[in-house]
């Protein structure tokens, strides 16, 4: 899969939006993580000819999406900083893991909504079950941050001031899981 500057900022919005997973507040379902992957744009035209049903499913689906790129090792941090730009790309980074506990900052240099999930772990709640419908415009200068405990895939989204939708993807990893090892 060739990276372009727009699947590499459609991965990183689809990690902004999984970043509402909060263990403050204790809210989750039982259910372990069914999310997988999170790096391909939903930048398609969804209808495009030649276009692979099973390509589609794997950019919306965490844990293949993110085995598809090189993840960013962001472990041992407390705290990831996203900048979204969705005239320059998207997020960056695209994607990368992190350690349960991490919290990461989403800040805008352009407008766009709020990040939203596409595929999270089932025990991760995003934000009062927020989708790509009820998300709140964003614009530069906004930050918007949540705190992940759940480990797993996640993938999440954002839409330009154009309906342009870009991804993001990242995994929280159990102490001595990370995928460079």
């Amino acid at each position: 899969m060739e990276w372009t500057r727009r699947r590499v900022v459609g991965t990183t919005a689809a990690v902004a939006a999984i970043a509402g997973c909060l263990g403050e507040d204790g809210s989750g379902s039982d259910n372990p993580d069914s999310s997988d992957g999170a790096n391909a744009s939903a930048e398609s035209d969804g209808g495009s000819d030649g276009a692979d049903e099973s390509n589609e499913t794997t950019e919306r689906n965490a844990s293949a999406a993110l085995e598809e790129v090189d993840l960013e090792d962001h472990t041992g941090k407390e705290e990831v900083t996203i900048t979204v730009d969705p005239e320059g790309g998207g997020f960056e980074p695209a994607a990368f893991e992190i350690d349960p506990e991490t919290l990461l900052v989403w800040q805008w240099k352009g407008s766009s909504t709020e990040p939203y999930p596409i595929d999270i772990p089932e025990r991760c709640i995003w934000d009062q079950e927020v989708d790509e419908e009820t998300v709140e415009d964003r614009s530069s200068g906004d930050e918007f941050d949540r705190l992940f405990t759940v480990p797993g895939a996640y993938r999440y989204g954002s839409r330009d001031a154009d309906g342009e939708e870009f991804t993001g993807g990242f995994r929280v990893v159990k102490s001595g899981e990370n995928d460079d090892e």
